[in-house]
This record gives C-alpha cells, sequence and structure tokens, in this order.
C-alpha cells in the first residue's frame, strides 16, 4: 500500500491508508469520469452502428433533464445545469475542445493589457 508522508515524498509501507485518504474522499473522481465518458461517446465521430448507438445514448443523457444525470452531477460535485450547458457548448462546436492559437480568453486578455499599457496618441 501507499502512504504518504507529504504530497511530494510518498513513501511505501505495508500499513493500510486510513482518514482523510480513504476511498470515499476518491469518489467524485469517479462520478466525474462517467460524465468524462459520457462526453467523449457523445464526441465520436465513428460510423460504426454500434457506436452510433452510443454516441445517441450520450447526447440524449447529457442533454436532457433527468434524475440520473442530476444525482450523477451531484455525487461528482458539479452542478447539473453547469456540465449541461458546457456540453451543449461542446457539441455545437463539435467537441473541438480547445480553440485555435490565440483565440482564447488568454490571448484575448493579453491583447487587451498591451492595449492599455500602449501610449495614447
Amino acid at each position: 500500500m501507499i502512504a504518504s508522508t507529504s504530497i511530494h515524498s510518498p513513501t511505501y509501507t505495508d500499513t493500510p491508508i486510513s482518514g482523510p485518504t480513504s476511498f470515499a474522499d476518491h469518489e467524485s473522481s469517479l462520478w466525474r469520469a462517467v460524465i468524462t465518458q459520457a462526453l467523449m461517446d457523445a464526441a465520436t465521430a465513428s460510423r460504426k452502428p454500434e457506436a452510433r448507438r452510443i454516441k445517441a445514448d450520450a447526447v440524449r443523457w447529457l442533454l436532457t433533464p433527468s434524475e440520473d444525470f442530476d444525482t450523477v452531477c451531484d455525487h461528482a460535485g458539479l452542478d447539473p445545469d453547469y456540465v449541461r450547458s458546457r456540453a451543449i457548448a461542446a457539441l455545437e462546436r463539435q467537441c473541438v475542445w480547445r480553440l485555435p492559437a490565440g483565440q482564447g480568453w488568454r490571448a484575448k486578455a493579453r491583447e487587451a493589457a498591451l492595449a492599455d499599457m500602449s501610449p495614447s496618441e
């Protein structure tokens, strides 16, 4: 088993991990993985019949309000409306997860900061 005395220097012992690093602390990660898998399934470009069925199921699950979706988001520690809005945005842009270089919010903030620093004429 792995026991950690510090976040930067793990030590390996035969002693089980207890306390705040229990399995329950990682449960939200498991549920976030369920949401991530649904997004990946919804993003597939495969033309295989099974993949197309899975894609349709994933899109339906992500976009249609349901108690199941709300429960998964709750266990993941995420707001269902927020997750759904981000899924809609991702699907609208054909699940391109990153914008081309220079088009993201950081580049726009950098441009605005540079514009503010330039001398006025």
